[in-house]
């Protein structure tokens, strides 16, 4: 379907799909990565109609996830700009809202959306029409937080940027960067103590409420060795909050830093329930300072 619209100010729908089975993890919900695919897609749809000669890289994604998501469900996205400033050494940037519902129309989760021309220009007529699509969001601000500088010590991650994980500049996806933080606090939790054995035999499992992502300028290509190591902010009776580093191997660099905080979570009643006590004194061994 062909669209039409002049991008006049508003939210208008960015995205339309489902959740299917192979997209869900082991704990029976839409897996982070995939919702970082499908902000990556609105956020793509919103700046063309906007900008249709310009391209534009990821800075930050910072999402709150209110709703579990299964297999099968229906799904849609809505977008607006919400402004643009500027970033780190006066980086020119534009901020998009997302507003991601289910088919009943609840809302499953919010984000915040940051990013830049990837040819660092924003000229008086791309920041006119993005100015001119600016939108309020009622949305509840994401907090600012302060994190450590040090990376984790728990390693979480080790491997290759694959061919058909890259954007469409040839560089790794957002998809790519989430799905390997995912797989970090599935190495974070299980040194802790929940290993594959005990989300059988307890029926527990991991749900996360919020995430907030940032990505470096430069990202690699396909081939590249990544790695990733982590550690925790903090314990609660059931949630935890932690922060995963991604670097490139050969140079060292941080590409990427994930703040996510999750809680662990019931299985069968599909709620948080209190973590064990050796689970959170480990976890306490592995906070990091700020």
């Amino acid at each position: 379907m062909r669209d039409t619209g002049t991008g006049a100010a508003g939210f208008a729908e960015s995205y339309r799909g489902d959740v299917e089975a192979w997209e869900c993890d082991a704990f029976g919900h839409m897996n982070i990565a995939f919702y970082g695919e499908r902000f990556a897609d609105a956020a793509a749809s919103l700046l063309f109609r906007l900008a249709p000669t310009r391209h534009f890289r990821t800075v930050s994604l910072l999402v709150r996830y209110r709703h579990e998501l299964r297999a099968g469900e229906a799904i849609a996205i809505r977008s607006a700009v919400l402004g643009v400033g500027e970033g780190a050494k006066r980086e020119r940037q534009v901020r998009v809202g997302h507003e991601l519902t289910t088919g009943e129309g609840a809302v499953a989760a919010e984000a915040e959306h940051v990013l830049a021309p990837r040819d660092a220009k924003m000229r008086s007529g791309l920041r006119a029409a993005l100015e001119a699509a600016t939108a309020a969001w009622s949305a509840e601000p994401f907090a600012p937080l302060k994190l450590p500088a040090a990376h984790g010590t728990v390693p979480s991650l080790r491997d290759r940027v694959k061919s058909w994980e890259l954007d469409e500049a040839g560089r790794l996806s957002l998809f790519g960067h989430v799905r390997r933080f995912s797989t970090a606090v599935t190495h974070l939790m299980n040194a802790v103590g929940m290993s594959g054995d005990y989300i059988a035999r307890e029926r527990r499992g991991f749900a996360t409420f919020e995430s907030r992502l940032a990505l470096a300028p430069w990202q690699p290509g396909v081939g590249a060795e990544v790695a990733a190591t982590s550690g925790f902010l903090a314990t609660g009776r059931s949630s935890v909050t932690m922060i995963h580093d991604l670097v490139e191997v050969k140079g060292g660099d941080r590409i990427a830093r994930l703040y996510l905080a999750g809680v662990h979570f019931d299985l069968d009643r599909r709620r948080s329930t209190p973590l064990p006590e050796g689970m959170r004194a480990k976890a306490a061994a592995l906070i990091l300072k700020t």
